[in-house]
């Protein structure tokens, strides 16, 4: 007992080499001793040496008596190396032994979520619920899970639930907060980040959800200065850094909206950080400041693959599309399965003309977040190719519908209803320029997901666009074996509600929507200008966004208010530039099969 109390200290402060001495020392004294097995086994698993540890692990749920302990012990293990399914497996023998080890069914959700299937780890944390419905840290995870998959008023209703238990979880409070923001709750998701600031000074995620918070709200001032805060807290943590910059770019910071980012890379130069400005630069069109620190990011790791997509993108920015080219292959080589880089190299191809080569690099089955610009990219390639088979994707007349909303309950007619909805979105366009990744020029977005907003007008307009969405998908063709056919579903999710301000000359340039299955703008106000033209204004189809690729627009949509036009998401549109003293306003949305 002596030999294994002294291999435990060792373990509590990090001396695994030295735990594993005294575990195995403490067996050589008694070799079936199940503390000392188990010790012995956590040792090897910290030092990575996984496969020794393995074994050692079931010797020891063979005589331990909480057998349950060391089955997750080792599940744990596993699943810290990446080994998934053996992990899940584990963790099953873990609860199939002691059906009321919470933390063992805890486990095996994150160990099955971590493994992409979503479905099954949300059953198991909700039959974990039925054994322990007040347990706060299941509460928890099962809330991260559902605000993960864009849930968010289920989760801050389990974060709740959560919190009425253990009023003290800070990452309870916190993750409430940041689902309350997502829901438009603005207020109360404050106040909870504001408490859990106050309890909790020294946490660089209260301060950087508070900062989320207080920018959906407004308060840029105060934003700014908690974004800072956070960054004194994690200087290294680079989803601040990108938010902080993106707002100040908003808000026409200009250059300067990556001092704060300068100043970390002064003290703690890194490759993900320097790969981040690299990023940020090339999407403020500063490429000769992209291209710098891309290659101090490649100082510091050579094998990173972003910096070489920025230095593909700025090469071919400056009409160095061979040199574009080589970076995009060295980037691809690196990092084999990075979509994002394999779709910018075919956008290249195309661009430079390799269109054979094009369709061969797409011929590989995309994983959803990459599908719809998989098939923009593979419809663009046969259409340059001369494939008529171009047209399964572009069938304008079956996939592509404008119809007009009823007017909502409490509002006489479509014109009153669209003049309480522009006094409703107008106050949420807090920016002065387009954001730093959106498509829009010469106007502004709003900040969060509009549906998400508590004004009545605002509300009002989601019910009827999904109403109208659903009457827009029951008309569809069904065809089990089209990629945008097959996914065809009246039980939709939002993936995404906005609300765009374009001034007078401004437009969208051509693009797709990823995260959709299908998208729709909704037309708020239309000047007189763009009613009575030609085509200044209107939503335009089938031209392509990418350098170099000369396709011209197939299909335009004039905007009327109170109209709203569907397409696939993988279609590419834009907005042509138009002259008016008054703003256009819309409201666009994506949505998908739940």
């Amino acid at each position: 007992m002596q030999l294994l109390q002294g291999a435990a200290a060792h373990f509590q402060r990090g001396d695994f080499s030295a735990a594993l001495e005294g575990s195995e020392a403490a067996l050589r004294v008694q070799p079936d001793h199940p503390e000392a097995l188990h010790l012995k086994a956590l040792s090897l698993g910290r030092l990575g040496r996984l496969e020794e540890a393995v074994p050692v692990f079931d010797r020891a749920a063979a005589v331990h008596p909480q057998k349950h302990a060391v089955l997750a012990n080792k599940g744990n293990a596993l699943r810290a190396a990446g080994r998934l399914d053996e992990a899940v497996a584990s963790y099953e023998a873990a609860i199939a032994a002691e059906p009321a080890f919470i933390s063992g069914w805890i486990s095996l959700g994150l160990a099955l979520w971590s493994a992409g299937d979503q479905a099954s780890a949300e059953q198991i944390m909700r039959e974990a619920l039925a054994r322990a419905p007040d347990d706060p840290k299941l509460l928890n995870n099962l809330g991260v899970m559902l605000e993960n998959q864009d849930r968010s008023d289920e989760a801050a209703e389990i974060f709740s639930r959560a919190l009425a238990k253990k009023p003290e979880m800070l990452s309870a409070r916190i993750n409430r907060g940041a689902a309350f923001r997502k829901t438009g709750r603005v207020e109360e998701a404050i106040a909870d980040l504001r408490s859990a600031v106050e309890s909790a000074p020294q946490d660089a995620e209260a301060q950087y959800q508070l900062a989320n918070a207080l920018r959906q709200a407004g308060s840029i001032a105060e934003a700014e200065s908690a974004y800072r805060q956070a960054l004194s807290l994690a200087p290294l943590r680079a989803d601040v850094h990108r938010e902080l910059a993106r707002m100040l770019w908003e808000q026409g910071a200009g250059p300067r909206f990556l001092e704060a980012l300068d100043s970390v890379l002064a003290r703690f130069p890194g490759a993900e950080l320097f790969a981040l400005k690299a990023e940020m630069a090339y999407l403020a069109g500063l490429t000769d400041m992209a291209e710098i620190a891309a290659k101090q990011a490649l100082d510091h790791d050579s094998a990173a693959a972003l910096p070489k997509r920025v230095l593909g993108l700025v090469r071919r920015h400056g009409g160095d599309r061979d040199g574009a080219v080589d970076f995009l292959a060295a980037a691809l080589e690196d990092a084999p399965d990075d979509f994002e880089t394999l779709h910018v190299l075919v956008e290249t191809k195309l661009g430079r003309g390799d269109f054979e080569d094009a369709v061969r690099l797409l011929d590989r089955q995309a994983p959803p977040e990459h599908l719809q610009k998989h098939v923009a990219l593979k419809a663009n390639a046969m259409r340059l190719t001369g494939d008529p088979d171009y047209r399964r994707y572009y069938d304008y007349d079956r996939f592509t519908r404008k119809m007009f909303i009823e007017p909502p309950p409490g509002y006489k007619d479509l014109d009153s209803f669209n003049a309480a909805l522009a006094e409703a979105i107008l106050p949420l366009h807090r920016g002065t320029r387009q954001p730093l990744e959106q498509t829009l020029y010469g106007g502004t977005q709003s900040v969060g997901r509009l549906w998400h907003e508590p004004h009545p007008a605002i509300q009002a307009l989601k019910q009827q666009l999904l109403a109208a969405a659903e009457r827009f998908v029951e008309d569809l063709p069904d065809d089990p074996g089209h990629p945008f056919l097959r996914r065809k579903s009246k039980d939709l999710i939002c993936q995404g509600a906005w609300s765009v301000v374009l001034a007078s000359g401004g437009g969208h340039v051509d693009h797709i929507h990823p995260k959709g299955w299908i998208s729709a703008s909704y037309y708020v106000q239309v000047p007189d200008e763009v009613l009575s033209g030609e085509k200044p204004g209107f939503l335009r189809l089938g031209a392509t966004g990418l350098a170099g690729v000369d396709l011209e627009a197939e299909r335009w949509f004039r905007p009327e208010a109170g109209a709203v036009v569907f397409f696939p998401s993988y279609m590419w549109h834009g907005v042509e530039p138009f002259q008016s003293a008054r703003p256009r306003i819309t409201a666009p949305f994506d949505l998908a099969p739940r």
